[in-house]
């Protein structure tokens, strides 16, 4: 009988069910369905966080991130894009973490999302 067949017989499927429910997925499909998930989780993580590194300047500058001024800014108000940096949190490794920049003034800048320096985010740092 064909595996598409076999599929359709109700007691196969049963029976190849409660195997799978009482073992568990084969070790290739557990791996590779918990390695997707935990991309998935991390990008959820990251882009959170790039979202509040976002909110934080806007709030810091006074001003959203497309919003013009008619009378110009001075530097140390000025985005300059973004920077990349590496950070490891409890979910796993971040290794394109898009942190904002100020044209001029970064280090007067204090983030509460994460410090300047830190490489270690989280309840990872607890333990």
């Amino acid at each position: 009988m064909s595996h598409a067949k076999q599929l359709h017989n109700r007691r196969y499927l049963h029976d190849y069910l409660e195997i799978i429910h009482r073992e568990g997925l084969p070790g290739n499909i557990k791996n590779d369905r918990c390695r997707k998930g935990q991309d998935t989780v991390i990008a959820t993580v990251q882009h959170v966080i790039e979202a509040a590194l976002d909110e934080e300047l806007s709030a810091y500058l006074g001003l959203d991130r497309d919003e013009h001024v008619p009378w110009g800014r001075s530097p140390e108000s000025t985005r300059s894009g973004r920077y990349q940096r590496v950070l490891i949190t409890q979910y796993g490794a971040m290794t394109a973490l898009h942190v904002p920049k100020l044209r001029r003034g970064n280090g007067a800048l204090i983030w509460q999302s994460i410090t300047r320096y830190e490489r270690c985010w989280g309840p990872l740092l607890d333990h």
